[in-house]
């Protein structure tokens, strides 16, 4: 098989769940849930990886319905105003990873580094040395090595991300979920830095359920113990159902209000809603920054550091 980004996309694109697939998880219900992050850590597994080995990347963790790729792309923006460059002499870090779904005009830009897409020959490189590893793993087990031996297209993007990260030695790496939360097959990490979750709606029911409580519970499913986490605010029935998991898993929540110091600043994404995305995640990038034990203004967030300026104001996120 030839090896080139036309080739990998291909391959990738055989990988598609197709609409009978979706239609058995919706009927297996629960069950099927119960099952996708045993069997995530598996693909992990075959690939090289414990979920352990993701601490390395410090990673950030964002579910919601509505807002989690912009939330996700300003705190990316935010961040990499810490890496060299003329204006940041004291850099903090080297690489920024940024995972996002769905893409908008090609695969590539859901796996970001600083920002930008991967190039075509990284992201063949890293497709091909997933796809490979999967499929040694299943020959030394005695198993086919067709397409029963990759994950699904999500699944598989999911793990390369991982691998992608890992290789290309990333500080730290922004994680939006997929679907939901609790069960979403990014949910493999087990010491996120700080998790988010933004503004909540019905969506996706076959598999999140048709009430906003339900929907709560999944997306509240990234929470971590001891790990901080902020949202903002949501129905009062979603609220109360994020402060329950956030008690039972011994989670601090903290429910972000819009910052008026965004009324000085031109955003990157000028919608009016942004404004809350933003403010989700400025507090979620400090609480990165702290748990790196990195000296925020005393006046925080009320007075905001040039480096938070500059990431709001140039954030990039086409479509959106």
């Amino acid at each position: 098989m030839a090896r080139t980004y036309g080739d990998a996309v291909a391959a990738l694109n055989t990988l598609q769940t197709n609409a009978a697939a979706i239609d058995a998880v919706r009927r297996a219900g629960n069950s099927m849930n119960l099952q996708s992050i045993p069997e995530m850590i598996e693909w992990c597994r075959r690939a090289g990886y414990e979920p352990a080995d993701f601490d390395k990347l410090r990673p950030i963790h964002i579910a919601g319905t509505k807002g989690k790729g912009s939330t996700s792309a300003f705190i990316s923006s935010i961040l990499t105003q810490y890496i060299p460059s003329p204006s940041q002499p004291n850099p903090l870090f080297n690489k920024i990873g940024l995972y996002t779904s769905p893409h908008l005009r090609f695969v590539r830009e859901r796996i970001r580094i600083n920002n930008e897409p991967l190039s075509e020959e990284l992201f063949a490189k890293y497709f091909w040395e997933t796809w490979d590893k999967l499929e040694e793993s299943a020959r030394a087990q005695g198993e086919p090595t067709d397409k029963t031996a990759k994950p699904s297209y999500f699944r598989f993007l999911t793990v390369m991300a991982f691998h992608t990260y890992i290789r290309e030695k990333v500080d730290t790496a922004i994680i939006e979920c997929g679907v939901g939360g609790e069960y979403d097959c990014t949910n493999v990490i087990p010491n996120p830095s700080v998790t988010g979750i933004t503004s909540l709606g019905i969506d996706h029911v076959q598999l999140l359920g048709n009430t906003i409580e339900e929907i709560a519970w999944h997306k509240s499913g990234i929470m971590k113990e001891g790990v901080p986490a902020y949202t903002v605010p949501q129905l009062p029935a979603a609220q109360e159902v994020l402060e329950r998991r956030a008690i039972e898993n011994s989670v601090h929540l903290s429910t972000v209000q819009n910052n008026p110091f965004l009324q000085n600043i031109k955003l990157g994404l000028s919608a009016p809603f942004q404004h809350s995305n933003a403010s989700l995640a400025i507090m979620l990038a400090a609480a990165h920054l702290q748990s790196l034990s990195y000296p925020l203004p005393s006046l925080f967030p009320s007075n905001l550091p040039p480096e938070f300026i500059r990431g709001l104001e140039q954030v990039r996120w086409p479509g959106r």
